[in-house]
């Protein structure tokens, strides 16, 4: 049993450092390099990414919880650090689907982006696919965006948002980087209006997001201010895969009052 977490973009362990290649690995790089063509891309305009301070709309971290047929099955948290003038984004997903009582599948996805100016300047993901292992990287090194990946090496005439959705500039884009294979994306994202959306921390308004295109069946939902609240997309054997917010960055949901929890449980069914 397979999914395509690519939709998602995200337990392998990879530390930046492997952004820094071998030099027998470099110049493999530099020699695919010299025949590769250069991918017309470009992220969106500045006046489309909303200029948000992720630690300040989601704290140090958010984190969802997985779903599959109604079943808890994973867990994905992001964190945020700043650094000077960089910002170090960490994903980590990990998810299980159990048969009989043992593990029939499991996914581990770990990516560490580094941000500055509101740009996309590094990037390292590790994937451990049931017992299978990969690595995307993708850097800005001489004016060009140097990918490298399962789908082979790649290079695009700009930083393009990979398939991490904390940032909701991405829902602009035209091209996206997925980070399971390191191949650049073509997409149309399309706006499909404002659900209501329950959280841990209660309902909140969001708007309604699809991929179509190269990278399709994956919704995504933000509130006003721009947060992350929720995901779903749809696994290779068609089931539906539902992130559910337990920590965004929103404000807990207001105290229920003695009397009113005495009404609800009175018309609680027996």
């Amino acid at each position: 049993m397979k999914f395509p977490f690519a939709a998602a973009g995200f337990c392998a362990l990879l530390s930046f450092s492997a952004l820094a290649d071998e030099p027998a690995a470099k110049a493999d790089l530099k020699a695919a390099e010299m025949v590769l063509q250069v991918q017309n891309v470009s992220p969106p305009l500045p006046d489309q990414i909303p200029q948000i301070d992720p630690t300040r709309l989601y704290g140090n971290e958010i984190a969802f919880e997985v779903f599959r047929k109604g079943s808890k099955v994973g867990s994905h948290v992001t964190s945020f650090e700043r650094t000077g003038d960089d910002l170090t984004v960490i994903s980590r997903f990990n998810l299980a689907i159990d048969v009989l009582f043992f593990t029939a599948y499991s996914f581990g996805y770990q990516s560490t982006e580094v941000w500055r100016d509101g740009a996309l300047k590094a990037l390292a993901v590790g994937v451990v696919d049931g017992g299978k292992k990969s690595s995307v990287t993708a850097k800005v090194e001489d004016g060009l965006f140097k990918i490298e990946g399962s789908g082979g090496p790649a290079i695009a005439s700009s930083w393009v948002f990979p398939t991490n959705h904390w940032n909701r500039g991405q829902v602009n884009s035209t091209a996206i980087l997925n980070t399971i294979t390191g191949r650049l994306s073509k997409v149309e994202i399309v706006r499909r209006g404002i659900d209501r959306v329950e959280t841990a921390q209660g309902a909140v308004d969001a708007e309604h997001f699809e991929y179509t295109g190269e990278l399709r069946d994956t919704e995504v939902w933000y509130d006003a201010d721009n947060r992350w609240v929720k995901m779903r997309f749809k696994a290779e054997d068609g089931s539906t895969i539902e992130y559910r917010c337990l920590r965004c960055g929103l404000a807990p949901a207001p105290a229920m009052a003695d009397g009113e929890a005495q009404t609800q449980s009175a018309c609680e069914p027996n």
